[in-house]
């Protein structure tokens, strides 16, 4: 038995979907369902109930995750008290963090710290900042970027970023000049908006409802490649964070009124162990936001 089927089985295990644990896992899918056949084989033991609508956990299968899980754990423990016994901080930083900030606020920050440790490598899963903290709290994931989140006495966050919600527009949009615009004045706007499991979404849905607009709402996306795109032939506007304008061409954001600030941290479940590298990862992060 190889830990790699024990990783696959554990992501199908906590996605209860076949296709969503390989995106996760940067495979194809039929490579995910052989692995959980063999390790099946192997244990000699069904794991999943499988029908067309859900998937489920058998009792072993239950025993087998928590078990799965724990062993994981101690690969990652083993790995990095080797590297303290040379020196140097081995494993896997492992966090979940919602697009926009994974794309425009992470990468140099991530870029940064793998640098100084050469030992650890890191793997990123984009997810809604509702579903993230969801996560935190069901054990699936040691670290997570959220939002907002730092009431969650369940949490702890160590903040990284405070930004205004902005409305970012094209080159051609005829708002891109004013100094600030307001819920009311998008009534007739085009928008293509994040789906409604991201923080930014819910929090222009609640400002729509506050002024009694309706949105002319032509797309609705978590793919932010495919945001950018068409606002950028204006074929509408968004709503996001001054630095996605920061760090796309031909991207302009307008402030909006009234204003919603979006704080952005770095959250642990709290009273959880987690790993050195988390540790040292999150430790870090907190140095450079002081």
């Amino acid at each position: 038995m190889d830990l790699r089927k024990l990783e696959i089985f554990v992501q199908v295990a906590h996605l209860k979907n076949f296709s969503r644990a390989a995106e996760q896992l940067h495979m194809a899918q039929p490579p995910v369902s052989i692995a959980v056949r063999k390790l099946e084989e192997e244990l000699g033991a069904t794991l999943f109930i499988r029908d067309r609508r859900d998937l489920r956990l058998t009792v072993e299968g239950q025993r087998v995750l928590a078990q799965a899980e724990q062993i994981l754990r101690q690969v990652d423990e083993l790995a990095a008290s080797v590297g303290e016994l040379q020196g140097v901080l081995r494993g896997e930083i492992k966090l979940a963090c919602p697009a926009m900030a994974g794309t425009y606020f992470l990468p140099k920050l991530l870029g940064q710290f793998l640098d100084l440790h050469p030992g650890l490598t890191a793997s990123v899963t984009q997810a809604g900042t509702q579903k993230i903290e969801q996560m935190l709290l069901d054990d699936r994931i040691e670290l997570g970027v959220v939002t907002n989140a730092e009431d969650n006495v369940a949490l702890e966050v160590v903040p990284l970023v405070s930004e205004k919600m902005m409305l970012c527009v094209g080159e051609g949009n005829a708002l891109r000049h004013k100094k600030q615009v307001t819920v009311s004045e998008l009534s007739h706007q085009s928008m293509v908006l994040y789906e409604s499991d991201y923080f930014i979404r819910q929090q222009f849905n609640q400002l729509c409802a506050e002024q009694r607009v309706e949105p002319d709402i032509r797309l609705q996306t978590n793919y932010l490649p495919l945001l950018m795109q068409l606002v950028k032939q204006n074929h509408g506007a968004t709503i996001g964070l001054a630095m996605m304008a920061a760090q796309e061409s031909g991207i302009f954001a307008v402030p909006l009124s009234p204003a919603v600030r979006v704080n952005l941290g770095i959250a642990v479940r709290r009273g959880r162990s987690i790993s050195k590298a988390h540790q040292a990862f999150v430790e870090w992060l907190a140095a450079k936001a002081h």
